[in-house]
C-alpha cells in the first residue's frame, strides 16, 4: 500500500507571534490559508474561499483586515 501525502499545511515549530502573518498557499488545485500563530484553514477549491477565511481570523484575533 502507498504512502498517500498528507494535505495538510506544513508547520515549521515557529514560535508564535503577537503579530499574525496570514498567507494562502496553493497545492494542487487547492488553497490553504496558515497564520504565524499555528492557526489553519481547511483545503479550500476557491482562492477567494481562502482569503475569506483569513480575513475571518484575523478579524478574531482583533486584527485589521488588509485592504484588496
Amino acid at each position: 500500500m502507498a504512502h498517500v501525502h498528507s494535505e495538510l499545511p506544513v508547520r515549521t515549530g515557529a514560535a508564535p507571534e503577537s503579530v499574525h502573518r496570514v498567507t494562502i498557499e496553493e497545492r494542487g488545485s487547492f488553497c490553504f490559508a496558515t497564520c504565524s500563530c499555528g492557526w489553519f484553514a481547511p483545503g479550500r477549491r476557491s482562492r477567494d474561499r481562502s482569503r475569506r477565511d483569513a480575513s475571518e481570523h484575523l478579524a478574531q484575533e482583533g486584527q485589521d483586515v488588509p485592504e484588496g
